[in-house]
C-alpha cells in the first residue's frame, strides 16, 4: 500500500520520552492530523493560490527506490530551506517551521493546511506547468548518482523533459488511506502525504518504461514481423538516462515552471 511505501522511505524512527511535554506534542499531532484528514476528505482539489505557489517552489524532490525508482517529494522534509532564520530544532515537523517561514505567517493551522493542499495539487501542477528548455540552477545540497548537472550546480531543461514530467503517472495517498498513513505515523518524525511518480509504470501501461517513454517523444521502437518490439540496447540506454534526469527536470520545474492552473485569490 502507499502508506507504507511513504512510511518506509522515512527510514528509521526513533523513540521519545514520555511526561507533560510528550502530551503537548501528541495534543499537537492530532491537531495537525485532523488539519490534513479535513483536506483529505474535500470532494474537489483546493483553489491554487500564490501561497500554494510559494511552497510548491520550495518542494525537495528526491528519487524513491520503487521498482526502477522515479522522482517523488521526501514526505520528511518535504521543502529546502537556506535561511538561518529557520530554527527546525524546536518544532517536532520541521517542514511546519519552514513553511511558516516561506509563508511569513505564525498561523499554523493555515500553514499546516496549505502544505497538506498542496501535496494534492502537485499532480495537477506537474501535468500543467511548463518550463523553457535551458539551463536552471538547483538548490545546494541537490544531489543524485549520475545526474547530468552543468557547471555550478546547473541542469538542462530540455523538451523532452517537458513531455515526460507533463504525463506522469502519479502514486498518491488518497482519502481512503489518509487514516491509515496517519494512525501509522511516529510523533517524533511526522510524514506529509507527498506523491511520488509511479516507479513502475511512469508514463502508461507497461512496466518496460523506456517504451512508453519512447512514444511519448515520437521515437517509437520498431516492430518485428509478429509484432513484437525491437528492442535496441543503445536506445533502451539512452532512455534510461533520460529517464534518471526526471529527478532534476522536476525539481527545476518546482522551481521556475509557470503554473498552468490559474492562481486564485
Amino acid at each position: 500500500m502507499i502508506r507504507r511505501q511513504l512510511i518506509s522511505l522515512a527510514g528509521a524512527l526513533t523513540a521519545s520520552s514520555l511526561g507533560w511535554w510528550w502530551l503537548r506534542k501528541d495534543a499537537a499531532a492530532e491537531d495537525r492530523h485532523d488539519i490534513i484528514r479535513s483536506v483529505f476528505s474535500a470532494n474537489a482539489l483546493p483553489a491554487f493560490t500564490a501561497q500554494h505557489l510559494l511552497l510548491i517552489r520550495q518542494l525537495r524532490v528526491n528519487w524513491v527506490p520503487e521498482e526502477s525508482g522515479a522522482p517523488g517529494i521526501d514526505p520528511v522534509e518535504p521543502l529546502w530551506h537556506s535561511s538561518a532564520n529557520v530554527n527546525t530544532s524546536t518544532e517536532a515537523d520541521s517542514a511546519l517551521s519552514i513553511a511558516l517561514h516561506i509563508l511569513q505567517t505564525t498561523d499554523r493551522t493555515r500553514a499546516t493546511r496549505l502544505l497538506a493542499e498542496v501535496c494534492l495539487l502537485i499532480p495537477e501542477f506537474v501535468a500543467s506547468a511548463m518550463l523553457p528548455a535551458g539551463n536552471y540552477s538547483l538548490p545546494s545540497g541537490f544531489a543524485q548518482p549520475r545526474q547530468r548537472l552543468l557547471a555550478n550546480q546547473l541542469f538542462q531543461f530540455l523538451p523532452a523533459h517537458q513531455s515526460l514530467l507533463n504525463a506522469a503517472q502519479w502514486r498518491e495517498v488518497s482519502s481512503d488511506s489518509i487514516e491509515d498513513l496517519l494512525s501509522d505515523e511516529d510523533p517524533n518524525q511526522p510524514l506529509w502525504p507527498m506523491p511520488y511518480i509511479d516507479g513502475k509504470r511512469p508514463y502508461g501501461n507497461r512496466s518496460y518504461y523506456q517504451i512508453d517513454m519512447a512514444e511519448l517523444l515520437g521515437q517509437p521502437y520498431a516492430m518485428n514481423a509478429q509484432g513484437k518490439y525491437i528492442l535496441s540496447p543503445d536506445k533502451d540506454q539512452a532512455l534510461a538516462s533520460l529517464y534518471l534526469q526526471t529527478q532534476g527536470a522536476l525539481q527545476v520545474l518546482f522551481m521556475y515552471g509557470t503554473p498552468g492552473t490559474p492562481i486564485q485569490g
